[in-house]
């Protein structure tokens, strides 16, 4: 089995160490979306490649945790027989521990990779069993691992400030102010985009993620301890505004939060997104932890006006290379189906990313394009093999979920096409994945509202036919930044964030047949205020939305209003912008039903 010689090897470090389980988070020390390859211990271990999960090794059996999005996928990369498949969230780890653990039980973890609330939720699920959690001061995955990879060392580069809207200056006193108000001496950061938001920065440590992998110290009086390898700098750093900043290795990190520990310091801490270690550092060393929503994440999805008219300019030419590939595909995709020289899911992807290159500002996708045909796109995060991919032949239902990172801004959508015929009962999962796209981006709702609020909007169609998702609604998008970005965001979870004016967020119901089909339908918005001071999503992609799987007969007047009104706009937006073909196709696409 796949699965048994890394598991074995893990085993007889934990033996050797008198432990009986290891916690292997997918996370970073960062706790980003999106990892370095010499973080991927879960992969190593377990072959999962998913943005979300977690294993649970033990002596004598293990498990593993993912959600919805792949339900299918760790059956395809993951030893079912030796790891036993849990649901991340309905079952999450803390609570099979707590039905499994036992008397005795010492419980491994690896402090920089679990934040305070994940800790304390398993301490409490184990308390009444006689198991005990132990922090480990190396990891025993990478005393395991004897080919781990280095860290990365990608370029970091000034942002312009025209397009950050403020100085990295300005941003730091006003995070600093807010550090002095809670009554801390200093915040501890260690997300990446939000470092990268506070230092006016941009990096290449992992794909997808313009942001580098560092850490920072921010005082209460605006001056920061930036801890990062100082050769990620290029020749010239004299464009970064570093005034009152201080650089540091990332290895010194740990002795900066011991000193301020011993030095009475208060320094604030995020429970749900800094690592465990920084809390207990300062605590042990006789400071205090206080524990909030690092200021940082809110402050930087509430987006300036510069921010707000860079995102509407890069979507906008994000759009234009969506134009394009689909116009590309209604004239290519059945006729080389019946030819018997099909497009391949590839192939797909890679035009998409050709038209991305031919705007300006491109600089890389903004995550692995999930170009699935049929069955695949029943994978939420499915991303195509060259010795595995699917094929866009006759009769297929094709998605494609997209999106690229620009200098100005960070693009995510998605469309599902048709390709020849589709059933009745694809028409129909089609049309009430559109009526609550429409729904949703109809809506009009107070200040103060919450995404799971909204949440039921999207689902209702789905759920009026017995049918549902498993995933979220809707996620932010940063700029220039992470294409999942928090805290805004739309689903079924209780959010303690109000939307509001200036973010950015998507709109994305779908709905899964396991080895069938998958249809999402993607739209990135932004919140706007209306003149009576309700809020609303304001559609910053413009692509055409396909209308030969709908069922009129499902949908309202209110409903076909909508969408002949989107796509007069997407027409009068992006008509300019293309010409020929690809302009004909356009009007065609885009004519009122």
């Amino acid at each position: 089995m796949l699965a048994n010689a890394p598991l074995n090897a893990l085993r007889a470090i934990m033996e050797k160490e008198g432990v009986h389980a290891f916690l292997v988070p997918l996370q970073d020390v960062h706790q980003g979306e999106y990892i370095a390859e010499r973080d991927k211990r879960l992969k190593w271990l377990t072959g999962f490649t998913g943005s979300a999960g977690m294993a649970i090794a033990r002596t004598n059996d293990a498990a593993i945790f993912v959600d919805g999005r792949y339900t299918v996928q760790v059956a395809r990369e993951v030893d079912l027989e030796t790891f036993s498949h849990q649901h991340l969230h309905d079952h999450p780890p803390a609570k099979w521990l707590g039905e499994n653990a036992r008397a005795g039980d010492r419980i491994a973890y690896d402090p920089w990779l679990h934040t305070s609330a994940q800790v304390d939720a398993i301490e409490a699920a184990i308390a009444s069993t006689g198991a005990t959690l132990v922090p480990v001061s190396e990891n025993l995955i990478d005393r395991a691992w004897d080919s781990q990879p280095d860290a990365p060392l990608g370029e970091v580069k000034a942002y312009p400030v025209e397009l950050a809207g403020e100085t990295a200056s300005d941003r730091r006193a006003k995070i600093a102010a807010m550090v002095a108000d809670a009554g801390a001496d200093a915040l501890a950061i260690t997300l990446p985009d939000n470092i990268a938001w506070l230092m006016n920065v941009r990096g290449a440590d992992v794909p997808y993620n313009p942001m580098p992998h560092s850490f920072v110290i921010l005082s209460k009086d605006g001056s920061a301890q930036w801890f990062i390898d100082e050769r990620k700098f290029g020749a010239d750093r004299g464009d970064i505004d570093m005034a009152g900043v201080t650089l540091h290795a990332p290895k010194q990190f740990a002795a900066a939060l011991t000193a301020a520990g011993k030095a009475g310091k208060t320094v604030w801490t995020d429970p749900n997104w800094s690592p465990v270690a920084a809390k207990q550092l300062v605590e042990t060393a006789g400071g205090k932890a206080h524990l909030a929503a690092d200021p940082v994440t809110l402050t930087k999805a509430h987006k300036n006006t510069a921010e707000r008219q860079a995102m509407a300019a890069a979507n906008k030419r994000d759009s234009v290379a969506w134009v394009k590939f689909l116009s590309w595909m209604d004239a290519n995709a059945a006729k080389r189906a019946e030819a018997g020289n099909p497009i391949s899911e590839i192939e797909a992807a890679d035009r998409i990313l050709e038209h991305r290159k031919e705007a300006n500002q491109f600089l890389e996708c903004s995550f692995e394009s999930i170009s699935a045909a049929d069955g695949n796109a029943a994978l939420c995060h499915y991303a195509p093999k060259a010795e595995s991919q699917g094929t866009i032949g006759t009769d297929t239902i094709y998605l494609l979920d997209s999106g690229g990172q620009y200098l100005d801004g960070t693009t995510d959508t998605t469309r599902t096409v048709a390709v020849g015929n589709v059933s009745d009962e694809v028409k129909d999962r089609y049309t009430r994945v559109l009526k609550g796209h429409i729904a949703l981006a109809s809506a009009r709702f107070p200040k103060g509202t919450k995404g799971h609020q909204l949440d039921a909007l999207a689902r209702l169609p789905l759920w009026q036919a017995g049918l549902d998702y498993d995933h979220g609604t809707g996620h932010g998008v940063g700029v220039c930044l992470s294409v999942h970005e928090h805290p805004q965001r739309i689903g079924k979870q209780v959010s303690d964030v109000a939307l509001a004016p200036g973010m950015t967020i998507t709109n994305e119901p779908g709905y899964y047949e396991a080895d069938r089909f998958g249809i999402r339908i993607e739209n990135l918005c932004e919140i706007v205020e209306g003149e009576d001071g309700f809020l609303e999503l304001h559609d910053l992609t413009l692509a055409p939305i396909d209308t030969r799987m709908i069922d009129f007969s499902l949908l309202t007047k209110a409903e076909v209003d909508w969408l002949n009104a989107y796509h007069a706009r997407v027409r009068d937006e992006m008509l300019p912008q293309v010409d020929g073909e690809v302009a004909q196709w356009l009007k065609e696409a885009t004519k009122a039903v």
